[in-house]
């Protein structure tokens, strides 16, 4: 009967707080800052739409490991770590390179699924 309660249970507990090392976290701040930076200089939409679809990649890899989770005080507990700005830069590079993989594996997978199914014509209505 316990065992069978186990897995309720382990849903209940509460989730805890992301952490300031966070790999995911650390790319949502660092893309922040690059979108701020590049909106600041009036970036081309279609450049800040990008970024923003970053962000929601790491957004919802971290949300599924803590959700619920305060992103804003997440933010700020990383923003706040002496010497921060100085590895922005290493953050930015890591997170542009996983983001960068990602979108080829996207990318080849788009390729593959249309040799599987290709789609047929749609008319409207």
């Amino acid at each position: 009967m316990i065992l069978a309660l186990l897995p309720l249970l382990a849903a209940a507990a509460p989730t805890p707080a992301i952490g300031v090392d966070d790999p995911d976290l650390r790319c949502m701040v660092a893309v922040s800052f690059a979108m701020g930076a590049v909106h600041d200089k009036g970036a081309d939409p279609d450049m800040v739409e990008a970024m923003s679809t970053v962000f929601m990649y790491f957004l919802g890899k971290a949300d599924a490991r803590h959700p619920g989770e305060d992103y804003g005080r997440a933010f700020a507990r990383v923003v706040a770590q002496p010497g921060y700005e100085q590895q922005l830069p290493a953050d930015l590079k890591r997170c542009g390179g996983e983001a960068e993989a990602r979108g080829a594996m996207l990318k080849d997978l788009g390729e593959q699924l249309k040799s599987l199914a290709p789609l047929a014509p749609v008319s409207p209505g």
